[in-house]
């Protein structure tokens, strides 16, 4: 009677479908039902026994939740536990299974590691030096802020103008889309300490700057606006000097050093982190505080948009603000505002994000590579997969198997690829040429191990589903029944593994024409006649300090006493100062024009004009003849006389006359006439992609600049290095050892850069044909063995071993040929992405383009050599009595 009533209570309750909220129902009507019968022994009447234990048991409402809490913690326990246990049953039998395909297993693995390790080595680059390219709070919000010509600029390179005060104080002032903006100038220098002095990089900022980077000081303190506003000489010292010079002595604080021709006393130390862009540039070792009163300088500029502002907000805001500058000045706009993010100061960009391409295409083949393995492998199973499906094992057991044994590859392939990417990096970052310098700062970072994990299992899982596709499409019967492989393969899954191999060739077709461009770039700029003889030719690079040598004739008798005493130095042949030695390019600023000749700019434009300042032996000593016209007549600064280019005046007077001509830069509408007294053949200086046509105005010396080159050319007998500091040493005790620079080694240095990238992307155009052959070798060897039966009635009925051979690789071949001519035509669109990194050959180059079709073909064939011989070796009886 008691249990009726109980179970009349409960029967709403009773009424849930699941199983173990049921058993809570259960348990509170049985612990009821106890108590009841507990307190009837003891007199109770059966009603007054269900209410007292009710009443005792509590809110019925706040027990069944508790209980059915426990209930499901106990069931997600029970869940989680069983899924771990699937999952390491799942992963044992995977590697049981693995282990005994020892070769299949190797092959797999490194094919996956080779795409992930190629990927991993380039991302690493490009997570680095694009992604994280500084250092700073909210880097997706950081520019660098320029300003570049509104029009004329056909240098080829880009030349920015740097703002001045007026610009940078107008900017700070009235900006609206910048959270901040903080004007630098970094600068070269000497320190003097107790022992010789040395050359030290030097930045000059703001206090607001350490905020602006998200940094503190190590020692000390940063200095105040009250310090600048009151001059007084304070600097900070970068962690790397104060350990390599000081070590790391905190009481360096305090301490008077003398930089350039000031003394400054320290009053802190500035984490080694704190840098300036771009990334990869050489480390600051002082720094100095920044007086934005001083109204002849120009800064390097950097910002951090406002949240919600663009780029293109943020220009016209500071373009306003120029304009209104350049309104009270009575001057004109010949400047805009360009805003560009960090990544864009990486010189190497371009080529940088084509590796990625390449690698990317790498990645491709190795995924189809170990596509086609497992689904090579995933036939040769269909009896076993067909006995465990006979067994009771359902698709989705099966499934989740072939994907633990996918997934179990990828992560063994992902560590390995890890770890070669790993040795790649460090060996692209140890083989960097001196043109990609920023390359050191290079590493494997989060970003770079979060992409490869994403790939890997992404991989992994497709490859999976990959393989139970192909398992459920088999009919279980047929292959329990199947007695051979060759009976249990269906034309479904022959026609994907050629696919495969297509894509695979096609993706390879694509890597090897970008590749064979590349060669024969860094082949023209080789053969490139550069217009002067860079053997035996340096230039010394002279920089005065400004309070020593302020005067113009201090500077000149330091010149020409060094010049005197090197000319008298055995091994020297000979001499001449130049305002621009080989490798670099000095511009002056304003519109080119020529007397008589329509202005080449627009009103408010501006352009680059490279300018050389040279005395009479520097054609002699680099080699360079003048074709037309005399040297300097008359050097006087009234005179104005200057030699030209061959190229400009070829572009200009193609029937010869320049001679007498007059040209002028003009800045804001005025500039002095300047007339045409020579015509120089062309001379590449600035290396092999210069502009020929371009002007390069020729002149001569006034007075001795702050900084000059002498060049000196040698018969190599001699240490130059070692006598050139001697002789400064002799003549100026303080003056720091001036830097040397080989010619030849810079004319090197320009096609270092196309060189290297030529070399990795051939290294990676090797790796995916190496693949691609794999591929193709795997589909011709498997079909081989499926066709054993036919061809060994082919030969039995008479085919000769001839025909055998050829109906091989005429297959393997026409694989090659229809992924040849995807490729090819994938790589005519791929090429354009390239053209601007090209020289002296055309995107759509023909021999580049049959290059790759010839060396796709020449690999399907040798791919198809081991196959064909095992054709050539079936036995027909044995062949024909096979099931």
């Amino acid at each position: 009677m008691i249990r009726d009533g109980i179970r009349r209570a409960f029967n709403l309750a009773l009424r849930r479908k699941d199983q173990w909220e049921r058993e809570v129902e259960e348990e509170i009507k049985l612990h009821l039902t106890l108590r009841a019968e507990q307190l009837m022994a003891h007199g109770a009447t059966p009603t007054d026994a269900y209410h007292q234990a009710v009443r005792k048991f509590g809110a019925l409402d706040d027990s069944r939740a508790r209980l059915l809490e426990a209930a499901r913690h106990r069931e997600r326990q029970m869940k989680r536990i069983e899924l771990f246990d699937e999952i390491r049953q799942d992963t044992l039998f995977a590697l049981r299974t693995l282990s005994r395909q020892k070769g299949w297993t190797a092959i797999t693995i490194l094919t996956f590691a080779l795409g992930i390790g190629a990927t991993t080595a380039v991302f690493s680059v490009v997570s680095s030096l694009l992604l994280h390219g500084v250092p700073y709070p909210a880097p997706d919000r950081i520019v660098i802020v320029q300003q570049q010509p509104k029009n004329g600029n056909n240098t080829g390179i880009r030349v920015s103008i740097m703002p001045s005060t007026a610009i940078v104080n107008a900017w700070r002032a009235g900006t609206r889309a910048f959270e901040s903006l903080e004007p630098y100038i970094g600068a070269q220098r000497q320190l003097r300490t107790s022992g010789d002095p040395i050359g030290v990089s030097t930045a000059s900022v703001l206090p607001s700057f350490l905020t602006f980077a998200g940094e503190r000081a190590l020692v000390g303190r940063m200095f105040s606006a009250a310090e600048i506003e009151n001059k007084v000489p304070v600097a900070l010292l970068a962690e790397g000097i104060w350990r390599e010079r000081y070590g790391a002595d905190p009481s360096v604080i305090g301490r008077p050093i003398v930089v350039g021709d000031s003394t400054y006393t320290v009053i802190g130390v500035l984490p080694a982190s704190l840098r300036l862009p771009p990334v990869g540039r050489d480390r600051i070792d002082v720094w100095l505080p920044l007086d934005l009163r001083n109204q002849d300088l120009g800064f390097g500029v950097l910002g951090r948009i406002r949240p919600g502002a663009t780029i293109a907000t943020a220009t016209r805001d500071l373009d306003g603000l120029t304009a209104q500058v350049d309104k009270s000045l009575s001057s004109k706009t010949t400047f805009a505002t360009v805003l560009r993010r960090p990544a864009e100061l990486i010189d190497f960009q371009d080529a940088l994000l084509m590796l990625t391409g390449a690698v990317a295409l790498v990645l491709l083949v190795a995924c189809a590579n170990v596509a086609h393995l497992l689904m090579a492998r995933a036939a040769t199973r269909r009896r076993e997969l067909a006995v465990r499906a006979a067994l009771g094992a359902d698709k989705m057991r099966v499934f989740r198997q072939l994907a633990t044994e996918s997934l179990v590859l990828a992560v063994v392939g992902a560590v390995t690829g890890v770890l070669l990417g790993w040795l790649g990096l460090r060996s692209i970052i140890a083989l960097r040429p001196g043109a990609m310098s920023q390359l050191s700062a290079a590493h494997l970072d989060l970003t770079t191990l979060g992409v490869t994990v994403a790939v890997a299992v992404t991989s992994g899982l497709i490859f999976g589903v990959l393989g139970a596709f192909q398992t459920s499409r088999n009919s279980t019967h047929d292959s329990l029944k199947a007695g051979s492989l060759s009976t249990s393969s269906s034309r479904g899954h022959d026609r994907l593994r050629s696919v495969l191999v297509i894509s695979e060739m096609a993706l390879s077709a694509t890597l090897i024409v970008g590749a064979t461009l590349l060669v024969r770039t860094v082949v023209n700029m080789q053969r490139t006649d550069l217009g002067f003889e860079p053997k035996g030719l340096y230039a010394i690079r002279l920089s005065f300090p400004e309070s020593r040598y302020k005067e113009a004739a201090s500077r000149a008798a330091f010149a020409t006493e060094l010049k005197a005493r090197l000319r008298t130095t055995r091994g020297v042949k000979e001499l001449a100062f130049a305002g621009t030695p080989p490798g670099s390019r000095n511009f002056s600023v304003g519109t080119f024009e020529i007397d008589g000749a329509q202005a080449a700019a627009k009103e408010g434009g501006s352009s680059f004009t490279d300018v050389n300042v040279i005395e009479r032996d520097f054609f002699k000593l680099m080699g360079i003849r003048l074709v037309e016209g005399t040297m300097f007549t008359d050097t006087s600064e009234a005179a104005n006389q200057v030699i030209v280019n061959a190229g400009f005046a070829r572009a200009h007077w193609p029937a010869g006359g320049a001679i007498g001509r007059r040209v002028r830069i003009a800045y804001q509408g005025h500039g002095t006439w300047m007339t045409i007294v020579g015509v120089a053949s062309d001379a590449l200086t600035a290396g092999p992609g210069a502009v020929s046509t371009a002007p390069l105005l020729y002149s001569s010396p006034s007075e001795v600049h702050q900084r000059v080159a002498l060049m000196v050319r040698t018969n190599g007998s001699m240490d130059l290095a070692t006598t050139v500091r001697q002789l400064v040493k002799s003549i100026d005790p303080e003056m720091v050892p001036p830097k040397i620079e080989s010619t030849e080694e810079i004319v090197s240095k320009a096609i270092a850069g196309p060189r290297f990238t030529m070399l990795l992307l051939t290294t990676f155009t090797l790796l995916a044909l190496l693949l691609a052959a794999v591929g193709l070798y795997g589909v011709m060897a498997y079909s081989v063995a499926q066709r054993t039966r036919e061809i060994g009635i082919r030969v039995a009925l008479g085919a000769t071993q001839a025909a055998i051979g050829k109906s091989v690789v005429m297959r393997g071949v026409l694989l090659a040929f229809v992924g040849a001519a995807l490729g090819l035509g994938g790589a005519y669109w791929g090429t354009r992405l390239i053209a601007q990194m090209l020289y002296g050959v055309a995107p759509l180059d023909v021999a580049s383009f049959a290059t790759g079709a010839i060396v796709l073909v020449l690999t399907a064939v040798v791919a198809c050599v081991v196959p064909m011989r095992r054709a050539l070796a079936v036995d027909p009886i044995r062949a024909i009595r096979a099931d």
